[in-house]
């Protein structure tokens, strides 16, 4: 009887472990779904990392219509959140913040919460945000 449940099982197992290798999803894929629409803030963080996570998120709300007139989007991955990933090497067991371009390409980082200061600043200074700003109506107070 017990022998009638062994083969089964061990045909099982392996799908099942090959099923979830699968499952990752692709952190470039991630990035690559914003490039040419958005320019994305990066945050990979550990649990404990509670003022670096606060900390952008608050950038983020408090100044939202100028992150809205960079075309600027937070994307972040907390705590175990990164198992779920199939993490390129260059961010494999780094926590901090990037900023990712248009084309997809990495501008900036930092591991603290510095590269908010500098943010618009580096955008400001890209050749298609200085297209931007000379087509842009909107301004924020």
């Amino acid at each position: 009887m017990r022998d009638s449940f062994k083969f089964p099982l061990l045909l099982i197992v392996p799908v099942l472990i090959m099923g979830n290798s699968h499952s990752l999803l692709s952190l470039e894929q991630k990035i690559s779904n914003f490039e040419w629409k958005k320019r994305l803030v990066l945050v990979i963080a550990k649990d404990k990392d509670i003022n670096l996570v606060r900390g952008v998120e608050s950038f983020f709300k408090e100044r939202a219509c100028q992150n809205k007139n960079r075309d600027l989007e937070l994307y972040k991955i907390i705590g175990n959140e990164i198992t779920k990933y199939k993490v390129p090497s260059r961010y494999e067991g780094r926590t901090g913040i990037w900023l990712i371009g248009l084309d997809g390409s990495e501008k900036a980082y930092s591991n603290d919460l510095s590269l908010l200061d500098q943010l618009y600043e580096i955008i400001d200074e890209m050749p298609i945000r200085q297209n931007q700003m000379l087509q842009q109506n909107s301004r924020c107070d």
